[in-house]
């Protein structure tokens, strides 16, 4: 591998991502040039205040929608209710009427709040990413950085991240197929899923006589909070991935040199060991997270040829760790640490990878270093340089 890990052919983007990049370029023409004084993955006091006020203003905004949305849906199928009387069949012309009124407008008022949210957060995402000192587009409408604009358009959108980025790592390697099946089929369902069981839940505690009466009417109102929470937090989960995508490039592109700094010259293992350390984070995350496919390039360019070992096999990572020198060891694990925190989450997978590590390295297992250096990542602290050096 001469440069880092080798790219296969890119298949073509989703509609909604090439969408979402349209949309970023023609704002970025309409909007003043972004100005800062520090490195885009530093934020200052009045960075983070902004930052909080695009966010909480998005969050607010999507809450609203949600609100609105199950609002109108609940109308309807109050309004509905006498269309079908009871004991009427679902296929009779009474229940055809029942559900063509409802599912219209339930349809309609979904399809209108997506679209919303979705120039919303589109929008919120690109005035984050200036915010914080990310020029996504010059006056010449052309990226400084395909890959992070791509990333920041799949954030808002909320889109997967390819898998066909890199030839040599496998992020599923570790996964059975079906468990990858159900966890998507639960991420789709989720909402319909609360609303149902919320509306259910609220029904046995009113009683089959107050299902009839006024209170009954107002049970389909409760998916109104139930949508709008909903919204809430997955608009708040994705302006904070949006804002640790944004900071990467930057963050990555130090931390990497300082990780490299200290060690003159590597041998073939400690090269080997400190792609493998980036790519076992990989495994273990299951996913190709943007900011570690960048370090990966970034690591594997720094770390030069590693011939054609295999380089995603978690168990030989953590048996070529106490071989290491002292100084190549140390670079493995502050770049396998880098690498679990880059993503801003630390799942148990990520964490057994970390304990398993130090306890192949002959150190005692503390968690700490890992947490500090995640929190101060994803804050765009000031000090991140030293929390690394701390691992």
């Amino acid at each position: 591998m001469s440069d880092g890990a080798a790219a296969s052919t890119p298949a073509k983007k989703p509609l909604l991502e090439r969408v979402g990049v349209r949309y970023f370029r023609a704002r970025s023409t309409s909007r003043p040039a972004v100005s800062s004084s520090d490195a885009i993955h530093v934020l200052n006091a009045e960075e983070r205040r902004a930052l909080w006020r695009i966010q909480a203003g998005a969050v607010f905004r999507s809450a609203l929608a949600g609100a609105l949305s199950g609002g109108v849906s609940a109308a309807a199928e109050v309004v509905a209710e006498p269309l079908l009387p009871p004991g009427a069949s679902a296929f009779s012309m009474d229940g055809l009427q029942y559900w063509a009124f409802l599912g219209g407008i339930t349809l309609l008022a979904a399809v209108l709040e997506i679209l919303f949210l979705y120039w919303d957060t589109l929008r919120s995402v690109h005035e984050l990413a200036r915010v914080a000192g990310l020029e996504l587009f010059g006056k010449d409408r052309k990226s400084s950085d395909e890959a992070l604009v791509d990333g920041l358009a799949r954030a808002a959108l909320e889109l997967p991240n390819p898998i066909d980025l890199t030839a040599r790592v496998n992020p599923h390697r570790e996964v059975k197929k079906w468990r990858l099946v159900l966890a998507s089929f639960a991420y789709k369902a989720k909402v319909g899923v609360t609303n149902f069981l919320v509306k259910m839940l609220v029904r046995r505690l009113l009683g089959r006589v107050a299902v009839r009466s006024v209170l009954g009417a107002l049970v389909p109102f409760v998916a109104v909070p139930v949508t709008a929470l909903w919204n809430a937090l997955v608009t708040w989960k994705l302006l904070r991935e949006a804002r640790i995508r944004a900071m990467g490039p930057s963050a990555l592109t130090e931390l990497v040199d300082v990780a490299f700094s200290d060690v003159a010259n590597l041998s073939p293992q400690g090269k080997l060991s400190a792609v493998r350390a980036v790519a076992a984070a990989i495994v273990r995350t299951q996913d190709l997270h943007p900011n570690l496919v960048r370090m990966l390039t970034l690591v594997s360019r720094r770390a030069g040829d590693t011939g054609n070992n295999e380089l995603d096999d978690v168990g030989q990572f953590l048996a070529s760790l106490k071989a290491l020198a002292p100084e190549e060891l140390r670079l493995s694990l502050q770049l396998l640490a880098l690498a679990l925190a880059v993503d801003g989450k630390l799942t148990a997978r990520e964490t057994r990878l970390w304990k398993d590590a130090l306890a192949g390295a002959g150190r005692p297992v503390d968690h700490r270093s890992l947490e500090s250096l995640r929190h101060a990542f994803a804050a765009g602290d000031p000090e991140l340089v030293q929390h690394l050096r701390a691992v």
